[in-house]
């Protein structure tokens, strides 16, 4: 409905690739190079033993339930050494538009994520994956896609969680995307007055508090959005009873109001006489 990161209908990752590996010390050299990704996000997870990964030049120990996140960007390398004992699930994706970011997924950590609150569910989510991949049944690749789905939503809200916010507060937005929140609702308004609307419609399909949605629209339009809705509603109810001869009722239905009497008393409100009079007015 909006366009917004948050937006149930943006929200279609591409899953570019998944595998499921078991690793150990072979006396080889590294199974990767050192390298970054310029078209993608590779998500790495630790699902038993440990294993030693260098990024961005750092080397760090990662273990079960942490799960290694490589934006575009980021370089990293797989080490093996003779203690090497792990099973990692790894997937390549694309297009998540779930995060602040149109596709990254930022959080404080240095692209390594231990997972507290949501282990579990999050390890378990990794195992349908591996099973459902494993499986070949009919249709797997939309259960795939569904479970992939269900994991970045989990990652979503551990990074919340260790953050101390939440997707709802919005209190990441700038100044720049509350200006992008506000035109969008205004345009949505514009192209649908004639719909039921109402803040907690509006709250739901942008995943943000009514509260927030309040105060960041009045800030930047100085009334409230319904009140901006109403004014709407009200604007082109005038220009039909100006240009049309349609019922009161009619009109009323036309801009979204379904009590005829209730669209009068705000018609009135607002112009300060009645439909009726201000139509014979235009006689």
């Amino acid at each position: 409905m909006f366009e917004n990161e948050n937006n149930i209908d943006n929200y279609n990752p591409q899953i570019l690739f998944l595998f499921d590996g078991k690793y150990s010390y072979s006396g080889e050299i590294p199974q990767t190079e050192y390298h970054c990704h310029t078209d993608m996000i590779e998500i790495s997870v630790i699902l038993s033993g440990n294993v030693d990964y260098l990024i961005n030049d750092k080397l760090y120990n990662v273990k079960k339930g942490q799960a290694l996140i490589f934006n575009k960007g980021i370089y990293h390398q797989e080490l093996l050494n003779k203690d090497t004992i792990c099973h990692e699930l790894h997937i390549g994706l694309n297009n998540i538009n779930l995060f602040n970011n149109k596709n990254s997924i930022n959080f404080n950590g240095d692209g390594i994520l231990t997972f507290i609150k949501y282990k579990d569910e999050f390890l378990k989510c990794c195992e349908e994956i591996i099973s459902e991949q494993s499986s070949h049944a009919h249709n797997s690749h939309f259960m795939l896609k569904a479970l992939i789905m269900k994991l970045l939503i989990i990652i979503s809200r551990e990074i919340n969680e260790d953050e101390g916010k939440t997707v709802q507060s919005g209190l990441s937005f700038n100044s720049h995307e509350n200006k992008v929140l506000v035109k969008n609702i205004t345009d949505y308004f514009e192209k649908n007055f004639m719909n039921d609307i109402s803040l907690n419609t509006i709250s739901q399909n942008m995943y943000l508090s009514p509260v927030y949605i309040s105060k960041i629209f009045k800030e930047l339009m100085g009334d409230s959005p319904i009140n901006y809705l109403i004014n709407i509603r009200l604007s082109k109810a005038k220009e039909l009873l100006e240009k049309e001869n349609l019922a009161i009722k009619t009109v009323a239905k036309m801009v979204g109001y379904n009590d005829p009497y209730y669209f009068s008393k705000h018609f009135k409100k607002f112009y300060g006489v009645s439909p009726n009079k201000f139509r014979a007015s235009y006689r």
